[in-house]
């Protein structure tokens, strides 16, 4: 059985050699479609196959998609929405991308709290962490916590103004400490907005930074790390001009950096997250630019050095909510919420090498239009098995790249390799007897792993 699956996978590898350079991305429109009200869709990186895979219909089938994906296994992944749910306040929901089965996996109401428009942050333990823009018992938002394993949704956070109120983005997991962090709109010290964090060991909730006018103000994205354990987030407003401030925030001692301030020509009004590959730090603005319609931008770490990629101008698209991807094809690929032939937004890629832009889609009602989060890219061209038995227990996982490789194999080292999901070698690492701590800097998706000496994969890697 398994000379076969491999015998198809090396056939697979082959006859989709071409394919498999051109990317298979996922994402979400929050409106337009079959009932009105978005859906899930796929396309490839050169503008060919696109297909709304699921028609949101409204209550428990899904309603007007806001949020990015989160990959959590070769064929799932979970989300939220903002008008799904039988009370139409948002809902948990998770995909699956084979049998195109949603699954509404938990409704927001006014107590429980409602609107999420982050993504979700699930951890190693199987819970699903997240934050609402409204409800629960002071009506300023809440940060939740489910379980999958048992369907279980709880508030582990009520926000109250003074530690925070109305988040508009995600949380994600520090790789440091393995606290929860997440940002907020307004509320904190100066109702300017906070950074703020979750224990999930102990319960404990804290304002870890507020935010000023000087160094940026209302954040409406997620905080993303590097594989030192650094996080990066984008500040809507303040800053030196008040067009917004791409800053650091070390989660060790809470050390906030302004990085860049916006300066209107070069970018304003930063609404998405930032993502960082090998030591570059990449985004968009909603608005700023030449004709005020955002930008696209990189800014290197090393040298604190910030660069305007790219300038959107309406026709190409305009004011994007949600940031890039950077895909296995090295390019640029991300959304735009208004802009284009239709006004509902666009799907473009970015080439670095060559500084083109290349819009892919042009959104629209009858297949779907107004993205606000990001693309993932994710692939389901084959099945590969897995092995129970492993040389490597690696956690967490999912993780944000930086994850700890215990060796099994105490006595000596053995060579990891990760697999991208059509089975192609992508990284090689020496592990050591022990524990191993390594940084991988890999676009968010699923992969997998085994060891060089054998010929069975042993198990699924996700990056976050």
């Amino acid at each position: 059985m398994r000379k076969s699956i491999y015998v198809l996978l090396a056939y697979l590898m082959i006859s989709q050699f071409s394919q498999a350079q051109t990317p298979e991305l996922w994402g979400s429109m929050s409106l337009g479609g079959t009932y009105g009200i978005g859906g899930i869709f796929k396309i490839n990186g050169d503008g060919t196959g696109y297909s709304l895979q699921y028609a949101c219909a409204g209550s428990t089938n899904g309603g007007s998609i806001q949020s990015n994906f989160i990959p959590y296994s070769q064929s799932l992944f979970y989300g939220t929405s903002v008008s799904g749910g039988t009370h139409a306040k948002g809902e948990i929901f998770s995909y699956q991308t084979t049998s195109h089965t949603f699954n509404s996996l938990f409704s927001m109401d006014s107590l429980p709290g409602y609107y999420p428009r982050g993504p979700v942050c699930v951890t190693s333990t199987g819970k699903i962490y997240g934050m609402t823009n409204n409800g629960g018992i002071n009506n300023k938002g809440v940060i939740f916590e489910y379980t999958i394993s048992s369907n279980q949704y709880s508030k582990v956070h009520e926000f109250n103004n003074s530690d925070g109120q109305l988040p508009n983005g995600g949380m994600i997991q520090s790789s440091l400490n393995n606290k929860i962090y997440g940002m907020t709109t307004s509320g904190g010290a100066n109702n300017l907005g906070v950074i703020c964090s979750y224990n999930p060991q102990n319960g404990v909730f804290a304002v870890e930074h507020d935010f000023t006018f000087s160094e940026g103000v209302t954040p409406f994205g997620t905080l993303i790390q590097d594989n030192s354990g650094m996080m990066y987030g984008l500040a809507f407003g303040g800053g030196t001009g008040g067009y917004g401030v791409l800053f650091s925030f070390n989660p060790t001692n809470n050390n906030y950096t302004v990085l860049h301030h916006f300066s209107g020509t070069d970018g304003a009004a930063p609404m998405g997250q930032l993502r960082v590959y090998n030591g570059m730090l990449y985004g968009t603005t909603s608005q700023g630019g030449t004709s005020n319609k955002g930008v696209i931008f990189s800014h290197q770490l090393s040298n604190n050095s910030y660069t305007k990629l790219y300038d959107f101008d309406g026709t190409n698209g305009s004011s994007p909510f949600g940031s890039v991807i950077k895909a296995n094809d090295g390019k640029l690929y991300g959304m735009t919420l208004n802009g284009g032939l239709n006004s509902m937004g666009v799907i473009y890629s970015y080439d670095l090498t060559s500084s083109t832009f290349t819009k892919i889609y042009d959104g629209n009602f009858t297949t779907g239009g107004l993205p606000y989060a990001d693309l993932i890219q994710y692939s389901t061209a084959t099945s590969i098995n897995e092995n129970e038995e492993s040389d490597f227990n690696i956690y967490p996982n999912p993780s944000r790249g930086n994850i700890k490789i215990q060796n099994t194999q105490n006595s000596k080292s053995r060579d990891l390799v990760i697999l991208n999901p059509i089975g192609q070698t992508i990284l090689e690492y020496k592990i050591l007897p022990g524990i191993n701590e390594i940084n991988i800097e890999l676009p968010s998706g699923l992969y997998f792993y085994k060891s060089k000496e054998s010929n069975q994969i042993a198990g699924k890697l996700i990056i976050q």
